[in-house]
């Protein structure tokens, strides 16, 4: 992971000291999911889910209410970094891990943390599907897919492995910036318009398939 700003270290260090909470790239996937979901999901029902493990009944070991509190700050700090960062077009960069001994960049937590978050608001996510967004449509393929990847419910040759791999880390943050403007776009609470990106027949498919977009997404 590149140099980060000083209070996401201390996040990591404090999520690591947590026995079941979610490592920070991880955090950082779900934390981008909530901003992003079409639908609100308040802090309620989502900052348990931080420590809540695999098995979902992970509970926060702090040694008192202020460490507690601290570490709660550092995660609205980095939820705030993060609407910012979409604020401004092009800004917005995931955190992602480096695997030092091959140097490859590694995603996967990233997706998990972002699909946790997806499944907070099913028929917001659908919502998307439904909608005649050509470039939304895209992005969301391209997330579901990564997802199911990284979950190995998804079949693919070593080729397309590599491929995926090799394109991932470039195409999150463009599909980020796509379902972030579609909620913007789409929120009553928002009334200021955004221009709309459109995606024409014959342009690259925003998925990263390298086809035409009429003949991969635009298909259905």
């Amino acid at each position: 992971m590149e140099s980060e700003p000083a209070y996401l270290d201390a996040l990591d260090r404090q999520l690591l000291d947590q026995p079941e909470a979610m490592l920070v790239s991880q955090l950082d996937g779900f934390l981008t999911g909530i901003v992003v979901s079409p639908d609100l999901i308040t802090p309620g029902r989502w900052i348990p889910l931080i420590w809540a493990g695999d098995e979902g009944d992970g509970e926060p070991e702090f040694e008192n209410e202020e460490d507690l509190q601290a570490f709660l700050n550092l995660v609205m700090i980095h939820y705030h970094a993060i609407i910012d960062a979409l604020a401004h077009p092009g800004a917005y960069a995931p955190v992602l891990e480096t695997d030092t001994r091959t140097d490859e960049t590694m995603w996967e937590m990233w997706i998990d943390g972002f699909a946790q978050a997806m499944a907070l608001s099913p028929d917001g996510w659908a919502r998307i599907d439904a909608d005649d967004d050509a470039g939304c449509h895209a992005a969301l393929k391209g997330i579901c897919t990564l997802r199911d990847f990284a979950e190995g419910d998804l079949a693919l040759d070593d080729k397309e492995e590599d491929r995926w791999d090799a394109e991932a880390p470039d195409l999150i943050p463009i599909w980020v910036e796509m379902l972030h403007q579609w909620r913007v776009e789409n929120d009553p609470h928002r009334p200021v318009a955004v221009r709309r990106t459109k995606v024409g027949r014959n342009d690259p498919c925003p998925c990263g398939s390298g086809k035409k977009y009429k003949k991969c997404c635009g298909t259905h």
